[in-house]
Order: structure tokens, then C-alpha cells, then sequence
């Protein structure tokens, strides 16, 4: 009990710095009033190219490149684009990669917007730590592949928005995942146990799903949207409602599904522009059908912020909880944040500012997957015994921005329970929702 205490102290102390940080940069309210009138609105091309080093607790180092191009026009509705670029070709020292290409323009037809996603990941230490959240047991001391598994994945995604009214938009789309799963193949860890071979051997991965497989899914749903901007909002509501059907026209082996995703953000000013509340609610469910163990863990959305859209866990989803730690066939989730923004400046022609958020994340399964086999297993590295509770962790962020666009981030967080790990540091991009 005191050891848990001593957990949760650790996080509200990462929260009361963060606090604190407000008030000591805050220089008075007269300052917080002259919000962001230095900046100047961007007209044309913005090209951002900048060498990826980075660094994040579940992959390691990454090294590579990565660009963001947008496009303003005359600038009459900056910070929003008209069209939006992006690029990555980078790799991890724990073995992933990621080589991507994004593309978004709310103008491209007239009253439509439209995205595109195409990505090749692979990952030969992608982490598996069971299902059910806390029925899954986690332990320290066993060795470093025994959470892992190699997994190369092939991702395309096609969406497509269109106004109802007002901030009303309907949308639709298309996506095909390609995952090809395997044992972990690095030499240093040839004969080591493993979690992946044991839920295999008790029947908890299927031998016709544990190679991977395709997975075709047909999205339709509702978006609101009604955020003074995007990238970096201050104020207002965005809302996704997705209903994806993954029909089994591909791999014609039993596995098809009806996916149900809830996703809401709010964001409330404190003071101006300065100081905003961050929240975020999410839910899925998986009301009919048979997912596969391999496409358990994403998370539909109609805009992919980061690379991955998976979890729970990790910098995607839950901060300082390991990555992937907590995936079933029902999830739900909450992130907390406060977003203080320094006067913008004028620096090489872009508009800059520099942020902090101290943030809270909690995380949950609400329904479970393959539970009765898992409890059959009679193997205490497979089924813990505990019930499933909320899994949550704190933390502070620090943002460079350019535009209202363009976000570098780092983050350190950490879970209140070692059973979902202990610290994480994420250098990237993009705020997390």
C-alpha cells in the first residue's frame, strides 16, 4: 500500500511542477492579454525539412528525415492550409522504422475534405504484452524479448469529408493493413521464451491468424469539428463517431468484424490564448464479429497525428505506460492536459512559440477478448487473476511550434503502477490529440 502511494506522489508531483512552471513563467495578466498579435499571417508555401533524431522509450533512437509542407494560399484562413504534405523515412535502434507519406487538403473540392495515408512500418521488437490489460501479467526481470514479437506492417488509408451543416461533416473511407507476424528473429535472442509462442501453444493465438494477415475495412461516420484551429487549438469541440465494417474478402478465414470508435476532444481557454484546458474521451467497441489477435491493438481514426494509431499505451495513447500494454476488444480512455503557450516571435520568416502541457492520461479495457482461454491457460506468465482496473500515468511536456502547424515535441511521462512500466521520454511531433 505504501508503495502504491509512493507511485501516485510521484505523479502529482510531475503535475504540481507542471502547475507550477504556469505560474512562474506567467509574468501577469496584462502580458497573458497580448495573446499571439505578433504573428503574421502565412501566405503560399511553408516547407519544413529537418533531420529526425529522436528518441522514444519503446523504440529507441530514431535517425532519418522527416517534412512537412504546407500550403496557405493567400493567407486569408491561415493557420488552416489548404494543402497539407507530409514526409518520413527514419529508423529506430530497437529495430522499427518508418517510411510515410501523408496527404490532407480541406480544399482540394470544394466543400469536401480529403486524406491519404501510406505507410510501410516494420518493427522486429514490436511489443506484445497479452490481452485484457491487467489479466495479462507483467514482469520485469524476463528477458528483453520475451514482450515481443517482429511485425512488418503495410497501411493504406483513403478518407473523405463532407459538410451536412454547420460544423457537421459526414465522412467516409477506406483502409487496407497488411501485418506479417513472426517470432523475434534477432540472433541474440534465438531459443529465448517468449509470450507470443506460449498464447499460441494454449490456443490463445490461432495457427491460421498467428502468421498475420489483411485486413479490409469499409469506415462510415460523423465528424464535429467546431476547434478554432487544428494543429494547435485553443477553443471548441472536435467529435469523431467511425462504424467500420472489415468484411473477410481477403484472407477468407473467419475473421470479420464490426468496429464501433467514439473519439471527443475539448479544449476551454483560461486565459486568452495563453492558458487552454485539453481533454479528450475515447471509446471502442467491437459489437459483432471476430477481430484478429494481429489488428487487435489499432485504433480507428479519420487523422493519424502520429505514426501509429494503436494501443493503449505509450506516446500514441497513454504516456508512460508501455506501449501496447492494454488492448481487448472494448477500450476506453481519457487524456487531461494544460496547454501554456509564450508569445509568438518572428524568427527566420515563421511565426514560433514555445508550450508546456502537464498532463494526465488513464486508460481501461471495457471489453474483453479470448478472457475464458486466458483464464484456462493455467499459466501464471498468461493470466494473472486480477480484475482489470484503470491504468494511468502523469507527466509534463515541452512544444516547439511553428505556424500553428508544425509541433516538435518531448514528453516524459510515467505510470502509478510498474505493472504498466515506469518512465517513458518521447521526442517527436504533433501534439498527442
Amino acid at each position: 500500500m505504501n508503495t502504491l502511494l509512493v507511485r501516485h506522489k510521484k505523479g502529482f508531483i510531475a503535475l504540481f511542477f507542471g502547475l507550477l512552471s504556469i505560474l512562474y513563467i506567467e509574468k501577469g495578466y496584462a502580458a497573458l492579454q497580448d495573446s499571439l498579435t505578433n504573428s503574421e499571417n502565412k501566405k503560399g508555401w511553408s516547407i519544413m525539412p529537418f533531420p529526425e533524431i529522436t528518441y522514444n522509450t519503446d523504440l529507441g533512437f530514431q535517425y532519418g528525415i522527416y517534412c512537412e509542407l504546407y500550403h496557405f494560399g493567400d493567407g486569408s484562413n491561415y493557420p488552416d492550409y489548404r494543402h497539407k504534405f507530409c514526409f518520413e523515412i527514419a529508423r529506430y535502434t530497437k529495430g522499427s522504422g518508418a517510411y510515410c507519406f501523408f496527404y490532407d487538403s480541406p480544399q482540394l473540392w470544394k466543400n469536401h475534405r480529403l486524406s491519404l495515408d501510406i505507410a510501410y512500418l516494420p518493427d522486429n521488437m514490436c511489443d506484445f504484452y497479452g490481452y485484457n490489460g491487467r489479466n495479462a501479467p507483467y514482469i520485469e526481470n524476463l528477458n528483453a524479448s520475451f514482450y515481443k514479437i517482429d511485425r512488418k506492417q503495410i497501411r493504406m488509408i483513403f478518407g473523405l469529408q463532407g459538410v451536412i451543416f454547420g460544423k457537421l461533416n459526414w465522412m467516409a473511407g477506406i483502409s487496407w493493413q497488411r501485418m506479417a507476424i513472426k517470432s523475434v528473429t534477432l540472433k541474440k535472442y534465438a531459443g529465448a521464451d517468449n509470450l507470443y509462442n506460449r498464447y499460441i501453444e494454449a490456443g490463445l493465438i490461432n495457427r491460421d491468424e498467428a502468421d498475420g494477415g489483411d485486413v479490409l475495412q469499409w469506415k462510415a461516420g460523423l465528424v464535429y469539428d467546431s476547434r478554432d484551429r487544428e494543429a494547435d487549438p485553443t477553443r471548441g469541440m472536435y467529435g469523431e463517431f467511425i462504424l467500420a465494417l472489415s468484411p473477410d474478402w481477403i484472407n477468407r478465414d473467419g475473421y470479420s468484424f464490426v468496429r464501433s470508435t467514439l473519439n471527443l476532444s475539448y479544449f476551454q481557454p483560461l486565459w486568452g490564448e495563453r492558458l487552454t484546458l485539453a481533454g479528450r474521451i475515447g471509446l471502442q467497441f467491437t459489437p459483432f464479429g471476430d477481430v484478429p489477435f494481429y489488428f487487435l491493438s489499432d485504433i480507428n481514426t479519420y487523422y493519424i497525428r502520429q505514426t501509429y494509431s494503436e494501443g493503449l499505451g505509450g506516446t500514441n495513447s497513454l504516456r508512460g505506460i508501455l506501449r501496447n500494454r492494454i488492448v481487448g476488444n472494448g477500450i476506453g480512455w481519457t487524456n487531461i492536459e494544460l496547454r501554456l503557450r509564450s508569445k509568438t516571435i518572428r524568427f527566420l520568416k515563421q511565426n514560433w512559440y514555445i508550450g508546456t502541457n502537464p498532463f494526465f492520461d488513464a486508460g481501461i479495457v471495457l471489453q474483453s477478448y479470448r478472457s475464458n482461454l486466458q483464464k484456462e491457460s493455467n499459466d501464471p506468465l498468461l493470466y494473472s487473476g486480477k480484475k482489470e482496473r484503470f491504468h494511468t500515468s502523469a507527466g509534463i511536456g515541452l512544444k516547439l511550434v511553428m505556424n500553428h502547424n508544425f509541433v516538435l515535441s518531448a514528453e516524459l511521462g510515467r505510470a502509478f503502477n510498474r505493472e504498466d512500466g515506469e518512465n517513458s521520454i518521447d521526442l517527436g511531433i504533433n501534439y498527442l490529440f
